[in-house]
């Protein structure tokens, strides 16, 4: 395969992304158009599977941030689809918990639809599969076919119903090879499936058909709020769904708030948080920047030896509505990843930080977006560069709890909705606000132990939609 042109432009996805469209590509001297991403159009096609893998594994050899872990020698005739490839490339890294299935391969519209837009065709809710292979509802999209039929957060699923009755959840999972979202059906319009939870001891059915939903990133339910504090002007909470590019007016418009409140101190609820545009991780440091200056750095991104002419600086560029805090508390879980991360690191070098709840999933890498031909649906999504803080902080595959000051342990027990006093997350950000100090502290990942898979209450489907790799838990 070659590549007569290679054009690259900043999209600033997830930490910072480029689309690299791959305008003119080879197999064994087709020129057909229009075959989907493994789904036929022969083997010499542009579209097709034998220039698909040439095209992953240049971009790769060219690209990846750890070319000293790639192997050797490659026959991509080995591999029957470009994601085996892909997998096979990246298995070294990922055993040293450095790629933990970062790479991967979507397409372009499914991920455009989500970044762009927050569209995705599914059921409207988001949920963690607890110890029991017991999944719990944790959060329900407004609008959306679950929050039309009354699904609530804290509502446990016990059983689904595919169309031929309803089997336990427990049953289906018992084997560990099936994930809770594999039991709900693909991410296509018109999917049905009955629920059967168990809601404060009493039993539940309802129906549901997968249709189009819209994430709102900052909900207008609970995402903003002033918490009172004896003494002060309010704790200002903010909750964030999702790094995606309709946050950003609501983001200015929560901070403009807090701005004329003269609110100085923050609860940034991320505890769902899986990543997203790169944009508005920038704007959120910005609007918390407001005793930053242009000279100041945000974070720095740093290629591989071969692309160190890539590297660079983001600074500080304080906003109308930018605050000036003394205590910022992030929300966190094992979900919170990548851009939620990169806020978080960005902050610690210029604020007084905490992170409270559990550790945060260990992302300090990012992709971008690679493009095959424009017939293709396909794009590569591969890491290519890892983000650093102004003080040099990175590196934090394990989480940043052993990084921070501050890392305050609490569990996330879904008994109060997000944001109220009495969410067991808020309350202990509230008390490290009041006293400087974390009641409890969150234990750091076993030393020497990499994280080599995703985690186990957001597992994903065997064939995860564009969705699930941005929105932890999303159905």
């Amino acid at each position: 395969m070659h590549a007569a042109r290679v054009t690259l432009r900043s999209l600033l996805l997830l930490t910072l992304s480029a689309c690299t469209t791959l305008l003119a590509a080879c197999g064994g001297g087709g020129s057909g158009g229009g075959a989907g991403a493994g789904s036929g159009g022969g083997t010499d096609t542009v579209c097709g599977e034998t220039a698909r893998k040439q095209w992953v594994l240049n971009v790769t050899r060219e690209w990846y941030l750890f070319p000293d872990l790639l192997p050797a020698s490659v026959d991509i005739a080995s591999y029957p689809t470009a994601e085996d490839l892909l997998d096979a490339l990246t298995a070294t890294a990922r055993t040293q918990g450095k790629d933990r299935f970062f790479s991967y391969l979507t397409t372009k519209s499914a991920e455009n639809s989500l970044l762009g837009e927050g569209q995705f065709v599914g059921f409207g809710f988001r949920s963690r599969t607890d110890t029991g292979n017991r999944p719990f509802i944790i959060d329900v999209f407004e609008g959306s076919p679950a929050g039309e039929a009354g699904l609530q957060r804290g509502d446990e699923v016990i059983a689904v119903d595919p169309g031929s009755g309803f089997v336990p959840v427990a049953q289906s999972l018992a084997d560990g090879s099936t994930a809770f979202t594999d039991l709900l059906g693909t991410a296509d319009a018109g999917v049905q499936r009955g629920l059967r939870l168990l809601r404060d001891g009493q039993t539940i059915e309802m129906q549901l058909t997968k249709r189009t939903v819209t994430i709102d990133p900052v909900p207008d339910s609970f995402g903003t709020r002033l918490l009172p504090v004896a003494g002060t002007t309010g704790v200002g909470y903010l909750h964030l769904r999702s790094y995606i590019g309709t946050a950003d007016p609501q983001l200015r418009t929560a901070f403009q708030t807090f701005r004329e409140q003269n609110v100085r101190d923050f609860i940034i609820d991320l505890r769902y948080n899986g990543g997203g545009l790169v944009s508005t991780a920038e704007l959120i440091d910005n609007l918390l920047g407001g005793d930053r200056t242009s000279a100041d750095t945000q974070y720095s991104i740093v290629y591989s030896p071969g692309k160190s002419g890539q590297n660079s600086a983001v600074r500080f560029q304080p906003q109308s509505q930018s605050v000036r805090p003394v205590r910022i508390a992030f929300l966190t879980t094992a979900a919170s990843a990548s851009a939620s991360e990169i806020n978080i690191n960005a902050m610690r070098a210029w604020a007084e930080v905490a992170i409270v709840g559990s550790d945060t999933y260990g992302k300090p890498v990012g992709q971008l977006a690679f493009d095959l031909a424009n017939a293709c649906t396909d794009r590569l999504r591969l890491i290519t560069f890892k983000t650093v803080n102004a003080t040099g902080a990175s590196d934090y595959y394990e989480g940043l709890a052993s990084n921070m000051r501050f890392a305050c342990a609490a569990d996330d027990t879904l008994g109060a909705p997000m944001g109220d006093p009495a969410d067991s997350l808020t309350q202990a950000a509230l008390q490290w606000i009041n006293t400087g100090a974390c009641a409890s502290v969150i234990g750091s990942f076993v030393a020497g132990q990499a994280k080599t898979s995703p985690p186990s209450r957001s597992p994903l489907s065997r064939q995860p939609s564009a969705a699930e790799r941005w929105v932890p838990g999303i159905q």
